[in-house]
């Protein structure tokens, strides 16, 4: 038994010795990182390109992946006020909490106008993939919430015609009428 033993170590070793011979060859190293890197590289940018297209956005390739598909995932979901289910129904703060809660693990503030307390504020030359967007009546009274995504544009679930979640655009009249604030959730990097 021990002799199986030693010659089992002994073959142990001299396949060792074989394998770091082969796994320094340059050839190997080259072709296989290169092609790794690539794969993920495309599969990234690719993606990027589908949320790019169902978000009508155009993305720089830095947005957090996870952040996207999230959301687009939500798009088409029907506004149902008090509500917070995925493709079932949703008001304007649940989607923007259960994002938040999937993607980040992070409880905010249930309604429109408590969250603001969830975030730290931000210029709205400095808003990012991710902020949260506040919307007030003319008396500063937040009453909608939405997830900026770049270039102006934004997701949020609208209460006209029920369209539920959807993305706008901040110039248009009506939001840039009622943009109030943009904030970074607190903790976050």
């Amino acid at each position: 038994m021990k002799t199986l033993v030693k010659i089992a170590a002994i073959l142990m070793i001299a396949y060792a010795a074989v394998n770091a011979q082969s796994c320094s060859s340059s050839s190997k190293t080259t072709t296989t990182k290169p092609t790794t890197t690539k794969t993920t590289t495309s599969t990234k940018s690719a993606e990027y390109k589908k949320y790019s297209e169902k978000l009508h956005t155009q993305f720089k390739g830095t947005e957090d992946l996870a952040l996207l598909k999230e959301v687009s995932e939500w798009i088409g979901t029907p506004y149902k006020y008090a509500s917070n289910q995925k493709g079932v129904g949703t008001d304007c703060s649940g989607f923007v909490t259960q994002v938040y809660k999937t993607v980040y693990g992070i409880q905010l503030n249930r309604s429109s106008y408590d969250i603001i307390k969830n975030v730290d504020v931000v210029s709205r030359n400095n808003i990012k993939c991710g902020d949260i967007l506040f919307f007030a009546d003319d008396k500063g009274k937040i009453y909608h919430v939405g997830i900026y995504l770049g270039q102006d544009n934004f997701a949020h679930a609208a209460t006209s015609k029920n369209i539920g979640v959807k993305v706008d655009n901040l110039n248009s009249t009506y939001y840039k009428e009622h943009f109030y604030k943009a904030g970074h959730v607190k903790g976050m990097k």
